[in-house]
């Protein structure tokens, strides 16, 4: 096998303006959303993204450099898509003791000031009442204000009316009554929060632009994307639907063993089992076999059918496997791009000693670090971004972001979900 990294930078060194030039026409067809974030996993063989968020967190594990990139865009979208906006009002998750996700927040607060705007948060957790006054790890204090209705604009109890609002949280239990048909954009809407998302649409969509991607410069697209089957409705705990995961499973064990027997690969083939909705790293679990499902024990079906703010799993997604080949302080690793506008502005590793090449590294144990470039000076921040392999996970990010950008959810056609 040739290391996906070494074609993907082969064909960047003799094709890279007609790289350009394809994402050029893509974002013409639909532009990608203010921000988002891509895990990727690199087997060495392959280079696939397993998931997809447009409120990430983690800000504050980008380099020095990338928040300087990370600025600059956001300056460029504001200005090119939001041409008035000076006032941005950031509403965050309900996430206030944890400290990691303060750091992020006081981090993204700092990328709008330096990208020349006014910043103020508005908490949907102090509807009424006092502002919820809150402190980051590295000494920011963050006051998150009471959100109030004027009509239909959208204001805080302190008076700041916001030209644009950015959403850092991913709506998992549904969008708030408060934020219905106000007049300033949100971004990303709140109609692309988990509560109505899918990853099997996202997916489907990557593939659609993969496979042209890969017809365009004669790579196969298996080995720029995970394999997956999108299961109807199940229930764990009642083990309802177990025999139609078990199918699904199956499907796409078979289809990765031709592929690995295509390619010469001598790995087991595996799966993962996600929510087809969330994140946090919750409702997953790593199957070999289809019988698997079936000798679940309690305690394991508990922990698939409730995800985050005790959200009930009713529909999953069964995703190809890809060991991650990287390391961190010997520790498996996974790369995790960031965009703005659907551009590439930084990244970090997600690393865990708790788990394995093949594990779930969003877990407990996990840990993070820069990416490439956390050296490097502020003057010149484009320095040496390409001594490392940021723009070949940037390709298969920037693609993810574009088809973040076209999924449907107000009218889906089940036959668009892709099974396998």
């Amino acid at each position: 096998m040739t290391d996906i990294l070494q074609l993907l930078k082969k064909l960047e060194e003799e094709q890279s303006s007609e790289i350009e030039q394809w994402f050029s026409q893509q974002r013409g067809a639909g532009h990608p959303f203010i921000y988002s974030s891509v895990d990727l996993r690199h087997s060495g063989y392959k280079l696939a993204p397993v998931d997809t968020n447009l409120y990430p967190a983690g800000f504050n594990n980008l380099s020095p450099a990338a928040r300087v990139r990370a600025s600059r865009f956001l300056q460029q979208f504001l200005e090119e898509r939001h041409g008035s906006a000076k006032k941005v009002l950031i509403i965050p998750e309900n996430h206030t003791r944890n400290l990691s996700y303060l750091e992020n927040l006081a981090t993204l607060m700092t990328l709008f000031e330096n990208a020349g705007a006014e910043v103020q948060l508005g908490s949907l957790a102090a509807l009424t009442g006092e502002p919820i006054v809150l402190v980051s790890p590295s000494g920011r204090e963050l006051i998150e204000h009471p959100l109030k209705r004027d009509g239909a604009t959208l204001k805080l109890e302190n008076g700041f009316t916001p030209d644009v609002v950015v959403l850092n949280n991913d709506m998992t239990a549904g969008s708030p009554e408060i934020l219905a048909g106000i007049t300033q954009p949100l971004l990303p809407p709140p109609g692309m929060g988990w509560h109505r998302r899918r990853k099997s649409v996202h997916f489907a969509e990557y593939r659609a632009l993969v496979d042209d991607f890969c017809a365009c410069f004669k790579l196969d697209p298996w080995l720029l994307s995970a394999e997956f089957y999108q299961c109807g409705f199940i229930e764990f705990k009642e083990r309802t639907g177990l025999d139609a995961l078990a199918k699904g499973i199956e499907k796409v064990l078979t289809k990765v063993k031709e592929k690995y027997a295509e390619y010469g690969i001598k790995d087991e083939p595996y799966v993962f089992v996600k929510a087809d909705s969330g994140t946090y790293g919750m409702g997953i679990m790593t199957i070999r076999s289809p019988e698997e499902v079936f000798e679940m024990n309690k305690k394991e079906r508990n922990k698939m059918q409730v995800i985050k703010e005790g959200t009930q799993v009713s529909e999953v997604i069964i995703q190809e496997g890809v060991p991650t080949l990287d390391l961190v302080q010997g520790k498996p690793a996974e790369p995790m791009i960031y965009l703005i506008d659907g551009i590439p502005v930084g990244g970090m590793f997600r690393f865990n000693g708790e788990r394995d090449a093949y594990g779930n590294l969003n877990a407990s144990g996990m840990e993070f670090t820069g990416m490439c470039d956390e050296m490097e000076s502020l003057a010149d921040p484009w320095k040496k971004i390409d001594a490392c392999n940021f723009r070949s996970f940037g390709i298969l990010a920037a693609i993810a972001a574009l088809a973040c950008a076209r999924e449907d959810y107000d009218s889906v056609n089940p036959a668009k979900i892709a099974n396998g």
